[in-house]
């Protein structure tokens, strides 16, 4: 299901681009590199991992699927003012999210698994 919403997504983001502007892509970046890892690591404290597990764990991932939803169900109930403008925001930190992750993930979590085997 998550594959065909970024698939539908694609497909809508030309309509959506003219509805971005500066401040929406540093809230979306600012919401892909800051906030939702900083929260995801906070949110594992008291898990068993280790602080770079967390950390891998926090940081991959496509943000702002369930933000989809969220904001389709909103929209069903209420009529946002600037509708155009936020859902433009939620596929520019998705699209983002998307080219960061795929960019980075192996990477990550080579470095990650590289060093909690590596011998002492």
């Amino acid at each position: 299901m998550t594959a065909l919403l970024l698939i539908f997504l694609g497909g809508a983001l030309p309509a959506l681009w003219p509805a971005l502007d500066w401040q929406g892509c540093l809230i979306g970046l600012a919401l892909l590199l800051e906030i939702r890892p900083l929260a995801g690591w906070v949110a594992l404290w008291r898990s068993p991992l280790g602080g770079r597990e967390r950390a891998v764990v926090a940081s991959c991932g496509v943000r702002g699927i369930g933000s989809v939803y969220n904001l389709g169900y909103a929209s069903g109930r209420i009529e946002f003012i600037n509708a155009a403008q936020i859902w433009a925001l939620v596929a520019f930190t998705i699209f983002a999210s998307t080219l960061v992750h795929g960019a980075t993930a192996r990477l990550i979590v080579d470095r990650v698994v590289g060093a909690r085997s590596a011998p002492s």
